[in-house]
């Protein structure tokens, strides 16, 4: 395994620490703000008879946080820290398979521990994990979207996804 020389690459991974940690409180932060937002919206909506007598306040502070939670902020600082974890892992894993490959060729110099190939190898996989990585990340948050308040008040009260499609 080759020694990192230079702070380049140490640079690298503290900025993408940083970075995570500033969208993690961002999102902390959110999360808090929202939390109030929910309580606030529910007692003046309660006081105007636009929320229904069956929704409790817990049920509907619920589901306010769910619609209008910070989940972009979670979701890069989740991916973030998923990149930073696995980035150590994905190297000593493309090392091992490239020492396999480079001993069962016979050791042969095409494909030789610090040449081209093994560099461009290093290199696209560890791309390829990044954008894995945002790919799930990418995919979790549009997957667990939720829909508008009204909608997700309208599910949790009577339960039929295609309520107001036979009006």
């Amino acid at each position: 395994m080759q020694h990192l020389t230079g702070i380049s690459f140490w640079w690298a991974l503290i900025l993408m620490a940083l970075l995570a940690l500033v969208f993690g409180v961002r999102a902390l932060l959110g999360w808090q703000r929202v939390r109030n937002d929910a309580r606030e919206d529910y007692e003046y909506k309660r006081g105007n008879g636009m929320v229904p007598d069956a929704l409790s306040q817990d049920e509907y502070e619920r589901i306010y946080k769910r619609v209008y939670g910070p989940r972009g902020p979670a979701h890069v600082a989740g991916a973030m820290v998923a990149i930073l974890a696995l980035t150590p892992v994905a190297m000593i894993a493309f090392e091992y398979g490239l020492n396999l490959i480079y001993n069962l060729s016979g050791q042969n110099r095409v494909i030789e521990p610090g040449y081209l190939v093994w560099q461009f190898f290093l290199f696209f996989g560890m791309i390829a994990v990044w954008v894995g990585i945002g790919f799930l990340a990418s995919r979790r948050y549009h997957q667990t979207a939720p829909g508008g308040l009204q909608f997700e008040i309208d599910q949790h009260l009577y339960g039929d996804p295609d309520f107001g499609e036979s009006f």
